[in-house]
């Protein structure tokens, strides 16, 4: 008797010491703008009153944002290589 055909498994991504650490950084950098948007959102009600402090804050949540897109660009660099390693191998 044969034995049923089995797909063979697929390959999993294996990460190196130093894209493991690029996408724990980049998940930290996560942390600001997740918590510049909860904010942002919090206070819609206020944007109206055109309050000098809310837009000195809204500079602030900016940079947040910018810092949070430089996480994003870590994590997809780290798991490009990975992928890119993979395909080679």
């Amino acid at each position: 008797m044969s034995e049923p055909d089995t797909p063979p498994p697929s390959p999993t991504l294996q990460h190196t010491g130093g894209e493991i650490a690029m996408i724990l950084i980049g998940v930290v950098l996560l942390l600001p703008g997740l918590c510049s948007l909860v904010l942002a959102l919090g206070s819609i009600p206020e944007w109206r009153t055109g309050d000098p402090i809310l837009q000195a804050i809204a500079m602030l949540w900016v940079l947040c944002f910018a810092v949070s897109g430089v996480g994003i660009g870590l994590i997809w660099l780290a798991r490009r290589n990975a992928r890119a390693r993979g395909v080679r191998s």
